[in-house]
């Protein structure tokens, strides 16, 4: 059950790198996030219409916090690739990198904030993934 999601993570990510290197460097980096979210907004109300739902006052009602940091979130990792993209950084490898800091990050938080178990094979993994963004750094 879980292929699916993951298939589709996958593929949209490949698509949104593909389209942050492509927003035109003469193009202000945030009308192109405007257009983003406007295209993001019909999608997802369409969407919202063609799934079971209660009444749209009644969703939007169950909304916390957690639903603004993500916009903002998004907006910051948005910004964040289409900087790194206009600095040249390379589809290759700029994702790569920034996953695998990611990741690492995510282990110190899962294990400090959602006390997740922090095992030697983590820690080994981690170290790992610290000596590929070295490598994949390094200019050859």
């Amino acid at each position: 059950m879980i292929f699916l999601p993951i298939t589709l993570a996958v593929a949209a990510n490949v698509f949104y790198h593909i389209a942050s290197k492509s927003i035109p460097t003469e193009q202000n980096a945030f009308m192109g996030l405007i257009v983003n979210y406007a295209t993001a907004l019909i999608a997802s109300t369409i969407l919202f219409f063609l799934t079971p739902h209660e009444k749209i006052l009644v969703e939007a009602a169950k909304s916390n916090w957690a639903c603004i940091l993500m916009g903002l979130s998004i907006t910051g990792v948005e910004v964040g690739f289409v900087m790194i993209y206009r600095a040249s950084g390379e589809l290759s490898t700029a994702s790569l990198i920034v996953n695998i800091l990611l990741a690492l990050a995510m282990l110190a938080v899962g294990g400090f904030f959602y006390h997740e178990q922090i095992s030697l094979q983590k820690i080994f993994g981690a170290v790992l993934c610290m000596v590929g963004v070295i490598l994949l750094s390094v200019n050859s």
